[in-house]
């Protein structure tokens, strides 16, 4: 395998930042024994269950590696690419027992906590309803993701492209072909053969990856931090693929992720992803390698020579009052913004003026209904075992049609649930006097009794939302289940759940960590069809993928009644029609079958 490396330092002085790359002779030293690396997880595994024996993390090149450095809260850097194909990975299917089960990444890093609870907002008098619609969710493709790796949680994301999915977990990445065949999967780190990172340098401590597919360029784009606290040296690796299959080359770079703040050394945790027509953006939570927080780490990649394998060129900026800030993709807008709690009562909105060059960040808030941090979720097999849902923290975000939307877990009648938002950005940030308003919002809280937790939320081309969580009870193992909403549905509401993937098992440790997010997408062919991705399973857990659609209904002009005028606005859309509402049986097209299925209902 031929493997271009390169480093590249900033031009700029006193913003500071390398790329460091592995040269493809270089490998770790294995154990003579397991074949594994000798510093690697699985060669420091425990030698009897339940007996935790400290695992050896080591960044192999941190000498080649400078942190970025903050000036007034800003910084600047250039990163060679190194161009791999993942077709000479041998093999191509990696997909080996786990080393060990159920170690947690997190317990390998520095104390990095954050309190549950933000300020109290001012008090006011709006409600998210809990109403459920009539709206239907017809399911489609369903197979499984990847299975127990060493790590728990898996913190599973899914991207779809035209004829592939790519997924990730903690630590591996895999490729399918939309009817469930896997091409390819590998580690992410240094325990593959080689790993999807390896190439570039990356080591055995690779976290909380990130996967998405960007329409307006037409390629996958993969994330995930590295952390070694030996050598305070972390990572934010980032990898393009050359077209829309993700089969053969990537181009990727190893960027450091160091940020210094006076004197105070920070690496960056709990990555957000997202793009817009020029940019790939990366936040996260800047933590110290010795204590202390500072609060919310934007990165933004100029897309534009990382399509092609050139030089990579970001800018970073530090917001320290805001945390856990998700990117809002933008698609088929042009401009991605940022989303984050700001207080019990408001949704903080970010947005980043010249984001490759000279990056400013300025702010709006958006009022919601109040809302806390969830509590634990209960689940089936234990009258103690719950999942831990997080804090309350932003899920996940994009951007369609002028509106924003966004999902995070709150606490409602005393159980973990999913809030969702829907909100106009009325031209901000391109009015930069316009205000953001809230549009609708809604808890789901299901009629059988479940808990819901770590909601994905997107919409599609004809204004269909949907939302994927976990839930779970006390007689229920933990799940995959969605709920949607058509434009035209009333304000705040959302369908039953609908229940994709079961779990047969559950944990039975209290407070045990789930999640610690799924994911949501649209697919690119029809701009229709959601994709989605879930943890189920238990004490040892596995991802399900599923496809869905949601019915339409015949009542096209929503006055209540089935009638000719409905009849006659079908007619009018005779033919191919993607993601139209009057597709009713969403074949892409309207045809005699949805003359017929309207005849039905008159």
């Amino acid at each position: 395998m031929k493997i271009m490396t390169n480093i590249a330092l900033s031009s700029v002085a006193a913003f500071l930042a390398c790329a460091c790359v592995m040269n493809s002779n270089q490998t770790a030293p294995t154990d003579t024994l397991t074949n594994t690396p000798a510093n690697s997880p699985a060669a420091a595994m425990p030698q009897k269950a339940g007996q935790p024996a400290p695992l050896i993390f080591i960044d192999p090149r941190p000498a080649e590696c400078k942190p970025t450095m903050l000036v007034d809260g800003v910084a600047r850097g250039e990163c060679e690419v190194s161009i791999i194909d993942t077709s000479v990975f041998s093999p191509q299917i990696q997909d080996d027992p786990p080393k060990f089960v159920g170690m947690r990444k997190g317990a390998y890093l520095p104390p990095h906590k954050m309190g549950r609870e933000l300020p109290l907002g001012e008090p006011n008098n709006l409600v998210s309803p809990s109403e459920i619609n009539e709206t239907q969710i017809e399911p489609g493709e369903y197979f499984p993701g990847i299975t127990q790796t060493s790590w728990t949680p898996p913190d599973c994301t899914l991207a779809v492209g035209p004829n592939h999915i790519v997924a990730t977990v903690n630590s591996q990445i895999a490729f399918f072909k939309k009817t469930g065949t896997k091409t390819f999967q590998v580690a992410l780190d240094s325990t593959g053969a080689p790993g999807f990172f390896e190439p570039i340098g990356a080591s055995n401590f690779v976290f909380d990856p990130k996967c998405m597919y960007d329409q307006h360029s037409n390629r996958f784009i993969v994330i995930s931090p590295e952390y070694y606290s030996s050598s305070q040296t972390a990572y934010m690796d980032i990898a393009i693929s050359d077209d829309s299959d993700p089969n053969g080359t990537w181009y990727k770079y190893r960027t450091s992720c160091v940020v210094t703040i006076g004197t105070t050394k920070y690496w960056v945790d709990y990555p957000g992803l997202g793009v817009d027509a020029n940019g790939i953006y990366v936040t996260g939570n800047l933590f110290g390698f010795t204590g202390g927080f500072a609060g919310a780490w934007f990165r933004s990649f100029d897309k534009t020579p990382l399509l092609t394998g050139g030089t990579a060129v970001y800018a970073d900026v530090n917001y320290s009052s805001s945390s856990s800030v998700q990117v809002a993709s933008a698609y088929p807008d042009t401009k991605a913004l940022f989303v984050s709690r700001a207080s019990s009562t408001a949704v903080r909105l970010h947005s980043i003026a010249n984001p490759f060059t000279a990056p400013v960040v300025s702010i709006k808030t958006v009022t919601v209904a109040s809302n806390a941090a969830p509590p634990t979720a209960p689940v089936k097999g234990s009258t103690t075992g719950t999942l831990d849902t997080l804090d309350g923290r932003m899920m996940n975000a994009n951007i369609r049609d002028g509106k924003l939307y966004a999902a995070h877990c709150i606490s409602s009648s005393s159980k973990a649930a999913a809030r969702w938002y829907q909100m106009n950005l009325n031209n901000w940030p391109t009015t930069t006097t316009a205000t953001p308003t809230l549009g609708q919002s809604g808890t789901i809280l299901p009629s059988t009794g479940e808990s819901t937790f770590f909601p994905a939320i997107a919409a599609n081309a004809r204004g269909d939302v949907a939302v994927a969580y976990g839930a779970s009870s006390l007689t229920v193992y933990p799940q995959v289940s969605i709920s949607a909403r058509r434009a035209l549905d009333p304000t705040g509401t959302m369908s039953q759940s609908t229940v994709l993937a079961n779990g047969t098992t559950a944990p039975t440790a209290a407070g045990n960590r789930w999640g610690d997010y799924f994911g949501i997408a649209v697919d690119p062919v029809n701009d229709c069809t959601f994709w989605c991705i879930g943890e189920i399973g238990g004490s040892a857990w596995s991802t399900a993928i599923n496809s869905f659609s949601v019915v339409q209904s015949a009542d096209l002009d929503n006055s209540g009644e089935v009638d000719p005028g409905d009849l006659a606005a079908l007619l009018l859309s005779y033919g191919v029609c993607p993601c139209c509402s009057e597709d009713l049986d969403n074949s892409g097209e309207v045809d005699s079958s949805d003359i017929s299925a309207m005849i039905l209902e008159f």
